[in-house]
């Protein structure tokens, strides 16, 4: 059985031109090691537990316990929190086979067969989409923790990002992004943007 790496805490960085950060999104595979980075925040836990419930329900494993095979990707955006029912986006490429899963905020009025939803192809194609969200840094944004972007809100909509790819896994958050003046955090509204107008899902693109 192969031992898995200690959490990793990564450095801040900020997206600006010529800036020095972590290149998760051009990692080389390696075939031996899994890299598990999880920022050292008070939030990780603490939403991390509504996660897992609902990660539960839709019967998915942990994207934290494994490597994936070369050249398969697992995104997870989880958004919500507070006094919104979590939902969730998942986007995955296994074997070279796309797909996108809609998980919807569990509420007494909801049926069981409203928990999650099948994905259409989105609108400009697999790798045009996959291109889009990797360019708008999806694998590079820091945890808002470690840049100090945060917002003064108690309720509103949060967002966590978490991966696995190239034998890493990697998560990250965002509280109330419309609300916070780093550039970070609007990187985070256009992942959203992204996802909404390629699949359909309406409020990823929030209310802003």
């Amino acid at each position: 059985m192969k031992k898995l790496l200690p959490p990793v805490i990564l450095l801040s960085f900020c997206i600006i031109p010529g800036a020095q950060v972590p290149k998760y999104d051009t990692a080389p595979y390696k075939p031996d090691q899994f890299e598990v980075v999880i920022p050292k925040a008070t939030w990780e836990p603490i939403f991390f537990k509504e996660i897992n419930e609902r990660a539960k329900i839709a019967n998915l494993q942990t994207l934290r316990s494994a490597r994936l095979p070369e050249n398969d990707v697992a995104i997870r955006i989880w958004y919500g929190f507070g006094l919104t029912a979590l939902r969730g986006f998942l986007l995955n490429r296994a074997k070279g086979e796309w797909s996108a899963t809609y998980l919807a905020g569990i509420h007494p009025n909801l049926s069981t067969k409203e928990f999650q939803k099948t994905l259409q192809s989105p609108k400009s194609g697999w790798e045009s989409c996959w291109r889009q969200l990797v360019n708008s840094a999806i694998l590079r944004l820091p945890d808002a923790s470690e840049i100090k972007c945060h917002t003064a809100i108690n309720d509103g909509m949060s967002y966590v990002v978490e991966f696995n790819r190239n034998g890493i896994y990697r998560t990250y958050m965002y509280d109330n992004p419309a609300y916070a003046r780093c550039p970070e955090a609007k990187q985070m509204i256009k992942i959203g943007k992204i996802i909404s107008e390629e699949f359909g899902v309406a409020e990823m693109s929030g209310p802003w």
